[in-house]
């Protein structure tokens, strides 16, 4: 609206101008050679306006004959390069939704439409790489290497693409690469680190840490739980360097004058490890190594406090394992006294009651293990559990209740192993072999093998578990009746460690037998070991040996 009231005005004033100049009185007169030409002023304003006009159609007309082709060449150019963007536009949108064909026909069409490969060879690469011609990907990115501005990006193409063909080697080039021209580049520092760790390089991996750290790659808290993790892993190394059969045993052993002698490892692994565990209190794997290497080093006190700090925050098997060889010279007495003093900085936990009813069997203390095993021997003991309940009874000379423990050991749950990903391994380690993932392992029973095979509820399981164990009372045959006479005082039947009365062994109350009326003769109690063979016996086994007083009186207090 306001255009059309601004040229309304242009044309009324241009009109108001031209009325005036009309109206002015006289004329213009001009003299060619002999002739004079006169003409009013509103005539000669007109054709000088005509002889303007003219003129500038002839310069459109020129310059349109000598810029013409050129005008045509950028018209089509234009159109091309629309033409080319729409396809590359719509390319990045069909590899956006996986849609590998139309991208790489999009692709093929805006790299003959575009003058710009570098927009086209990544266009191509991820194409090629959702198509899953790795070949065709990885030639685009060694493309895009040659322009600055797609420099990075290709190099994080390769490195995926050796990462997908299993070549860790050159993944590791690619991104040692990327970090070199950028520093604070996260991928280039995460696979670089990851790839380190991996192949076992630990002072690479280490250094690679450090500069992350300075570049703010990584929170301080995540760096020194990393260092830790790297640092056990480094001294785990050096330790196993010196302890293999035919590793170095002293200086002579080591080929080359630069070589660590044998002594320096050791204080290095042992560094390393006191590091580690300093950094993360928590990590079991640190503290055992470290009381172990201190204990070699000749400090036992300060080995058994090591043990002994990280026991009050997570108990675990291989830390009792440690602590029971701090001393091996000691006696049995005094090693389940250090037993129970350590677990008492976390009673409440299995591993306690595990290592004190260890270090009791060991002495020879079957009513204190069994008092610290009873309450994980039912309904579900685990592999362990039955096994020292097996090595317990054998202790106290019960060869069928051994049987019976040994053999239910098979189809137990398994007990705690270090998990991820799938995997499982008793022995710790930095990396998951199978996935590669960096710290990953956790102490839990795996989740398979938590329920006894076959059952689907607790309900079931409880179920089939009393049904394998729990035998029919044999049934006596019917005697003729005997005179009637005094009959003498009932005695309480002897208790066992069976599987089958470890469950009721506690709050079972003995009742007294009324004396009956008539005596009849005791039927022949067939024992159960005999008739059910759980476990086929050894050649060398002499079988259920016979129990005397002191072992009855055992038997009975279970």
């Amino acid at each position: 609206m306001i255009r059309a009231l601004w040229y309304f005005f242009i044309v009324a004033v241009l009109a108001a101008l031209t009325a005036a100049i009309a109206g002015v009185p006289g004329d213009i007169v001009a003299t060619v050679g002999d002739r004079q030409i006169a003409m009013s002023v509103a005539t000669a304003l007109g054709l000088v306006a005509v002889l303007v006009g003219l003129a500038i159609f002839a310069e459109r007309i020129i310059s349109f004959v000598m810029h013409g082709p050129g005008n045509a060449v950028s018209f089509w150019q234009s159109r091309r390069e629309v033409r080319g963007y729409e396809a590359l536009s719509r390319g990045l949108l069909a590899v956006a939704s996986g849609d590998g064909q139309s991208a790489r026909r999009y692709a093929d069409k805006a790299d003959k439409l575009l003058e710009q490969p570098a927009m086209t060879l990544l266009l191509s690469a991820q194409a090629a790489k959702l198509n899953g011609d790795e070949v065709a990907s990885g030639k685009a990115f060694r493309a895009m290497l040659a322009a600055p501005e797609t420099h990075g990006l290709a190099l994080k193409g390769l490195y995926e693409h050796a990462m997908t063909s299993g070549d860790l080697d050159q993944a590791r080039v690619h991104a040692a690469r990327a970090l070199d021209a950028s520093p604070a580049t996260p991928w280039a520092f995460e696979g670089k680190f990851a790839i380190e760790a991996r192949q076992g390089n630990y002072e690479a991996a280490i250094e690679t840490l450090d500069k992350g750290l300075g570049q703010g790659l990584v929170e301080r808290t995540d760096a020194r739980r990393r260092r830790a993790v790297v640092l056990t892993a480094l001294a785990q190394a050096e330790a196993a360097r010196i302890e293999v059969p035919d590793g170095p045993r002293d200086e002579e052993d080591i080929d080359g004058g630069d070589a660590p002698s044998v002594q320096a490892i050791r204080a290095g692994a042992l560094r390393h490890a006191i590091e580690a565990r300093d950094l993360a209190p928590d990590l079991v794997p640190a503290a055992a190594l470290a009381s172990r290497l201190v204990f070699e080093d000749g400090r036992a006190r300060r080995a058994q406090k090591i043990i002994e700090d990280a026991w009050a925050r997570s108990p675990h098997p291989d830390l009792a394992n440690v602590f029971l060889d701090i001393f091996p010279v000691e006696a049995a007495e005094q090693r389940l006294k250090r037993a129970r003093a350590l677990a008492a900085r976390n009673p409440d936990h299995v591993e306690s009651h595990v290592l004190v009813a260890r270090a009791a069997i060991a002495a020879r203390r079957f009513d204190d293990a069994r008092e610290q095993l009873i309450a994980y021997a039912e309904p579900f003991p685990s592999r362990r559990i039955c096994m020292l309940m097996a090595e317990l009874s054998e202790g106290m000379g019960d060869m069928g209740a051994t049987r019976e423990w040994l053999s239910r050991s098979v189809k137990a749950p398994a007990d705690a192993q270090w998990v991820a990903d799938g995997y499982r391994t008793t022995s710790w380690a930095p990396v998951v072999p199978t996935t590669g993932a960096f710290d990953a392992f956790e102490w839990r029973a795996p989740t398979d093998a938590v329920m006894p095979i076959g059952s689907s509820s607790t309900e079931e399981a409880m179920a089939q578990a009393a049904e394998a164990v729990v035998l029919p009372v044999p049934v006596a045959a019917p005697t003729p009746p005997a005179p009637v006479e005094e009959a003498p005082e009932a005695q309480p039947a002897a208790k066992d460690i069976t599987p089958a009365k470890v469950a009721s062994a506690d709050n079972s109350n003995e009742q007294p037998v009324p004396p009956a009326p008539v005596a009849a003769p005791a039927p022949e109690l067939i024992d159960i070991h005999e008739e059910i063979d759980f476990m086929p016996p050894r050649p060398d086994d002499p079988g259920p040996a016979a129990f005397d007083e002191e072992d009855e009186d055992r038997r009975a207090s279970w």
